[in-house]
């Protein structure tokens, strides 16, 4: 397989995907709910009223003191930050990866078959292994240097408003690097895989997006789990989690590879 193959064909998707109104904005409105709605208004909420600390005692007490370092637990509204930033927050940031991963790679064949650019390519030299990993390459990148973007805003917001409430600087803490560098591209290579998939066999863009989506149920689940206080997203927990991942990739990625053939694609061909 040759690699420079691979990244011509990602490179010519990217430049199809982000100069595509329709993609770009779902990519921009969930983050911004996610990444600077909810973590400005819950910890300014915090700073100007105190008093609101009282009617989160039901989700505080899901989360035990152990989670929790001492410089955190001075007063009440210093623990509802640091549990609200280090922990809540970060099943809610993994909805970031997955959504535009599932958008970027649902665009992958299925946009080439409405834009009716598909069979163009398929024509081309480049073998079926470099089309796959081309395609998979075209989602991951954008993923992830997005992602990381976002962690770098959310970051931000954290310093401004979070450290006056917990007295000191503590993000970001071990869970959330763990997060960034392992659970996000794990999590996010997945997701792709699949929707890539997906979109090779779907009639068009909607349709792939509809099936893929699906995807993001058990993320929901981990967001719900988490708020609950029923698990928390310590560092062994978020590693533990990205190597389960990790091996999932290797072997969907192996089987995509193994079973893909191009001749299949042509027939789904509107």
């Amino acid at each position: 397989m040759r690699w420079s193959r691979a990244w011509t064909v990602a490179v010519k998707d990217m430049r199809e995907t982000f100069s595509t109104m329709q993609l770009v904005a779902p990519l921009v409105v969930v983050p911004i709910v996610v990444v600077v709605g909810y973590p400005t208004v819950f910890l300014l909420a915090l700073r100007l009223t105190p008093g609101s600390v009282e009617g989160l005692q039901g989700f505080l007490g899901g989360f035990p003191d152990s989670a929790v370092p001492a410089f955190a637990l001075a007063t009440s509204a210093a623990r509802a930050a640091y549990v609200a930033v280090v922990y809540l927050f970060a099943g809610f940031f993994l909805l970031v990866p997955v959504m535009v991963s599932t958008v970027v790679a649902a665009n992958s064949f299925a946009g080439e078959k409405e834009r009716r650019t598909l069979e163009g390519l398929l024509y081309t030299p480049v073998s079926d292994a470099e089309l796959v990993v081309g395609k998979i390459s075209a989602a991951f990148v954008p993923t992830i240097v997005f992602t990381w973007g976002c962690f770098a805003v959310y970051s931000a917001i954290v310093a401004l408003l979070g450290v006056p409430v917990v007295g000191r600087v503590f993000f970001p803490t071990a869970n959330w690097w763990a997060l960034m560098l392992l659970l996000v591209p794990a999590v996010s290579l997945l997701v792709i895989s699949i929707v890539v998939l997906v979109s090779a066999k779907a009639r068009g863009f909607q349709e792939a997006n509809a099936i893929g989506g699906s995807v993001i149920l058990p993320v929901i689940g981990l967001v719900a789990a988490q708020a609950s206080g029923l698990m928390v997203l310590s560092t062994g927990l978020v590693a533990g989690t990205a190597l389960v991942f990790a091996l999932a990739d290797v072997a969907l990625l192996y089987l995509i590879v193994s079973v893909f053939k191009r001749s299949r694609i042509v027939s789904f061909l509107p």
